[in-house]
């Protein structure tokens, strides 16, 4: 079990955040002290909040809450997998309104703060956001009250030495949440810092700004902010000159510490994570990072007005200098290595499996850092049990593969001699599969292909990242014309290459089990490998059937002709609702992903809920 011990003020709390999955039991928070009235850090003003939240409804686990003494067995279990709810959502940085209810009913119904302290911390936060967000624009006095409760929180954070919390591991997203109560302020009540002055643009402001942003926005950068700097022509007494804030000093120390971090002192020393010169260059950048960090925290409190102290600190240091770090720091946050379990694993069910991740708030990556599991469709995983008991060794593809969730799903759960390719166009999530394969002793037997798969070979498409959510992105493609792409700067766009091509040169005879999303274009990449198709090469395709796929009854078309030659096609294909099968059997739509076809029983459904 890998503990994380943080220490808040002179509250000293060790939680178990990461054993939701172990083999039998979930163990998943504990104190280490009941801790004294006297000793609870908060003011009143975040006690009223967070009491008037709580007590919301009185519901109960047979009479009992999680401080309850005594309390019978089922209580207890309770009070821990609400505990990992909590901390599940908190960590998938969703706006207070979209947290899942009954998270937060189970919140209400236990003693939270005594029981699980950290997820009580962030979802404060969150409903300090949301409760902004509902107030009158000419309700000053009210935005006041809480961002006095939110700076009494960011004092904790600020003033502690944050580079063990840092290093300790995933935890509850505090300063994704904090960020969310100064974001709304700003954004609804920027009046309210109408007494302090933001800080005159500058070349220099502006350069920092810039590459603070770049770094923001890679998910494998090349270099530090501070060697952007060096390459624009900086020198060593422009990062200490007296036109630079201290918390701009400090931002760009903390985003140097995640450059490191993200490209040479991945993971936890104990989980995946290994001691040495990466990780002490870290240790010292976070270190000195955190020293402007507070030099800046506490030149906003000096320069307050009178009376008004409690009302400046860090959210007055970033105002005046508009430097993001909020993000910088919940990068820092977000693990680019996470420990998990897999019991049900045919190859790696003693041990933790290593699952490498990106450090934005990617989709996938964000499953990974909150739950603790490969993210996978249960469909898929359902279909992998059918096949684990079968004695051959099967191969295995997926085309849109990411971060491999399924992938690997189907490698550690399938029999060991399975083999897998894995085919994506996202340069760094292709990097961080073969980190994990790499980690846990699979690339032997899994292939990584970064690639675009179409059928035409002359086609050039050019990434994006795409807001999916209020935090989330993932990366999108767009089409770009020939003649552009040899103007555009940045990333160059990828060419398109033939499922066809693809498994003639790795050698790809025949595939069990496939698996397809790449949002919306599955029927271009897999008429791109009609021929082997229609040679009955596949055994089994599963494949996504959402809104955006394109040409859905042609794909469909193709399918049915391809694989199973059938003489008469519905008329309702083009209608992905439903289908009507020749037998007169009514299939619906389930979820994301369907399974199209198997050839080892002859049956044909789409997303269907019988065979």
């Amino acid at each position: 079990l890998a503990v994380t011990s943080q220490s808040f003020g002179t509250t000293d709390c060790t939680y178990l955040a990461r054993c939701s999955f172990c083999q039998r039991e979930s163990y998943i928070h504990s104190l280490t002290k009941r801790v004294p009235e006297s000793h609870v850090v908060m003011d009143g003003a975040m006690r009223v909040v967070a009491l008037t939240w709580l007590t919301l409804t009185h519901g109960q686990v047979t009479g009992e809450q999680c401080n309850s003494v005594p309390r019978s067995s089922a209580t207890t279990e309770w009070c821990k997998q609400s505990c990992a709810m909590l901390l599940a959502f908190v960590r998938m940085r969703m706006p207070y309104e979209t947290m899942d209810f009954n998270a937060l009913l189970g919140a209400n119904k236990m003693n939270t703060w005594a029981v699980c302290p950290s997820a009580f911390r962030s979802i404060v936060f969150a409903r300090l956001a949301h409760e902004i967000k509902q107030l009158q624009p000419d309700d000053l006095p009210s935005v006041e009250r809480r961002i006095r409760v939110a700076e009494h929180a960011a004092r904790e954070f600020v003033t502690k030495n944050i580079t063990g919390y840092l290093e300790a591991g995933t935890s509850f997203a505090p300063w994704f949440h904090l960020g969310t109560v100064f974001e709304v302020i700003k954004e609804n009540f920027s009046a309210v810092f109408s007494r302090q002055e933001q800080l005159l643009p500058t070349p220099k402001r502006n350069a920092i700004a810039e590459v603070l942003q770049r770094s923001l926005d890679s998910d494998a950068p090349t270099m530090g902010p501070m060697q952007m700097l060096r390459e624009q022509g900086w020198r060593s007494g422009d990062f200490q000159g007296s036109d630079i804030a201290s918390l701009e000093r400090a931002a760009l120390l903390l985003a140097e510490a995640d450059f490191v971090r993200v490209s040479k002192a991945y993971g936890i020393p104990g989980s995946g994570g290994l001691m040495g010169a990466a990780r002490d260059e870290m240790n010292h950048l976070l270190n000195l990072g955190q020293k402007f960090l507070l030099q800046s925290y506490l030149h906003a409190k000096a320069a307050a007005p009178a009376g008004l102290t409690d009302l400046y600190g860090l959210f007055t240091a970033v105002w005046q200098t508009g430097v993001p770090i909020f993000e910088i720091l919940d990068r820092l946050d977000s693990q680019v290595l996470e420990s998990i379990f897999l019991p049900t694993s045919q190859t790696h069910s003693d041990a933790p499996f290593l699952v490498h991740v990106l450090p934005t708030r990617n989709v996938e990556s964000n499953h990974v850092r909150a739950f603790f599991d490969l993210h996978c469709d249960q469909t898929f995983k359902d279909l992998v049990e059918k096949h684990k008991n079968l004695r051959q060794p099967l191969m295995v593809v997926e085309i849109g593969t990411h971060l491999g969730g399924c992938v690997l799903y189907a490698l550690t759960h399938l029999p060991k001699e399975t083999r897998a390719l894995a085919i994506d166009a996202y340069g760094p999530a292709v990097a961080a599969l073969r980190r994990t394969a790499a980690s846990n002793g699979l690339a032997d037997r899994l292939t990584v292909v970064e690639q675009f798969v179409c059928p035409d070979d002359k086609r050039r498409y050019s990434l994006e990242l795409k807001a999916t959510g209020p935090a989330m992105v993932q990366p999108a493609w767009t089409e770009t014309a020939a003649d552009a792409a040899s103007e555009m700067s940045g990333p160059k766009p990828v060419e398109c290459r033939s499922l066809d091509a693809i498994f003639m040169e790795y050698g790809i005879l025949e595939v069990d089990l496939m698996r397809i999303h790449v949002l919306g274009r599955e029927y271009d990449a897999l008429r791109s490998g009609e021929r082997f198709f229609a040679n009955g090469k596949v055994k089994v395709l599963a494949g996504s059937v959402s809104q955006q796929n394109t040409k859905p009854g042609k794909m469909a078309e193709m399918l049915f002709r391809a694989l199973l030659s059938l003489s008469e096609v519905p008329e309702s294909l083009e209608n992905c609702s439903f289908l009507e099968c020749k037998d007169g059997v009514r299939l619906e739509v389930m979820a994301t992903l369907c399974i199209f076809a198997s050839f080892e029983t002859k049956k044909w459904c789409w997303c269907c809920k019988t065979k």
